[in-house]
């Protein structure tokens, strides 16, 4: 038969092949299927009819003509054929397109982040200032000094009545990894001080509410040192015995040396700490190859060390300890008339105990502590990578922005109780209200302007140095 039949057939049977039917239909539309199926019978029948009567009437078909019919079908198969290898030979060139172009894609990314690491590395070590010091080689070198201090000076007040010096702790931006723009790094130790033989200390809070943040006294009393059962029969009793405790010590007790009325007095233990260091310091082995200078201040101790090739500059503050917990208070002061009996509390110890928590759980190639001579950070410390530098700054650009604006920013350890377990806090800290740092911008509304244009102007200078390379 012609091919044209052959395929004609095919598409009917294909086309019109009854479809199942669902036990959900109703007795007419299978009534209805059943006769369309007859139909379609008939029909096929007298096709077939028409097929053999065609079929008769071509008997006398020559050969050549029977060899052209087959020549067409099989043209018409071998071209689906060729359609199929074309098709499959497009789909596997554009396949190693995709491949390609995804490599390409991958090769400039890697181009690209090349390229950023280079601008980052420069910006970071050619715009933003570091000191040419070594800060670990300074702090180990600050910490030995002060050691050897504490030591010798602690057996000379063998058998005296002075505060006990402890073992020193350095604290601030240089024992956490990192300074600010300075042009000399400053070394922070805080030496606590224990109530020697027959004193306690007892420290009481300042409620007054014009002074800033929280403040303490350090109140000195004598303890009595007799059998609980004979009070008063121990002579070198300093409570029930004072003056004959002076005559055979000859040392004064704590209230008549470095007290005010009942209360430690900073600037007269800066003094007696000063002038003790000044005497023992030939009896250091630093004093063979460093230079010592005692710098004037009134509520610390400041010594710079100096020789040929260098020179850095160490303070030493005093303080007690509360309880048994990372909070001090402190000789800092708070503003420029600060009582020189009162303490102020520091948080300094707790802060640098957790950048030291928060460096061990940042990426190797962290960049936090170079971003902290600029503002402090708020992303999560494991996205603390250079390649998030941007989106760092700009978040804590953001915050600080929004922090200006509404005039306040909670403090980070008073009434945090988020921090690692390592930092020891006291109740009364661990549950106190945070309180608003930003609280003189409330105040002061030429003060809040001026923080805002030193804002924009920090935002200015960075943009600069993204774009332009510019400072």
């Amino acid at each position: 038969m012609d091919s044209w039949v052959f395929w004609f057939l095919l598409l009917q049977s294909v086309v019109q092949y009854p479809q199942p039917v669902g036990d959900g239909l109703d007795e007419v539309t299978r009534l209805r299927l059943e006769a369309c199926a007859k139909l379609q019978e008939q029909e096929k029948i007298r096709l077939e009819q028409e097929v053999e009567q065609l079929a008769l009437m071509q008997s006398g078909i020559s050969w050549g003509d029977l060899h052209w019919s087959a020549l067409q079908t099989w043209a018409f198969s071998g071209l689906l054929v060729l359609l199929l290898a074309v098709w499959f030979m497009w789909r596997k060139r554009s396949y190693k397109a995709e491949i390609s172009g995804k490599k390409e894609k991958e090769k400039q990314k890697e181009e690209e982040d090349e390229t950023w690491a280079y601008d980052l590395r420069w910006l970071l070590d050619e715009r933003i200032q570091w000191p040419v010091q070594d800060l670990q080689t300074g702090c180990n070198r600050t910490m030995a000094l002060i050691d050897n201090f504490t030591s010798v000076i602690g057996r000379a007040l063998t058998r005296t009545f002075y505060p006990v010096l402890q073992q020193a702790i350095g604290f601030g931006s240089a024992f956490e990894g990192w300074t600010a723009r300075e042009e000399e790094v400053v070394y922070r130790v805080l030496i606590p001080l224990s109530p020697p033989l027959g004193h306690t200390f007892h420290l009481e809070r300042d409620n007054d509410q014009q002074k800033p943040g929280r403040n303490f006294r350090v109140r000195v009393e004598l303890e009595c040192s007799c059998p609980r059962e004979h009070p008063g029969v121990n002579l070198l009793c300093f409570l029930h015995h004072p003056d004959v405790v002076r005559r055979r010590t000859q040392q004064p007790n704590l209230l008549d040396s470095l007290c005010t009325g009942f209360y430690l007095d900073v600037q007269k233990i800066v003094l007696w700490f000063c002038a003790l260091v000044r005497a023992s310091w030939r009896r250091l082995p630093q004093s063979r190859s460093w230079h010592l200078v005692l710098l004037a201040s009134t509520r610390s101790c400041n010594l710079r060390l100096n020789n040929d090739q260098e020179s850095f500059l160490v303070k030493v503050l005093f303080g007690v300890q509360r309880h048994t917990s990372d909070i001090f208070i402190t000789s800092r002061p708070r503003g420029a008339q600060t009582p020189s009996i009162m303490w102020p509390e520091t948080y300094a110890v707790a802060e640098t105990k957790f950048f030291r928590h928060m460096a061990r759980q940042a990426p190797q190639d962290s960049s936090h502590i170079k971003c902290l001579q600029l503002l402090a950070c708020t992303i999560p410390v494991s996205r603390w990578h250079r390649r998030y530098f941007l989106l760092q700054l700009s978040d804590a650009l953001e915050q600080l922005r929004l922090s200006l604006e509404e005039k306040h920013l909670e403090h980070f350890i008073l009434g945090n109780q988020r921090l690692p377990e390592e930092i020891r806090l006291p109740q009364d800290v661990q549950r106190a209200k945070p309180p608003n740092l930003f609280h003189g911008l409330v105040q002061d509304p030429a003060t809040h302007s001026q923080a805002m244009q030193a804002y924009l102007d920090l935002h200015h200078r960075l943009a600069r140095v993204l774009a332009y390379g510019q400072f």
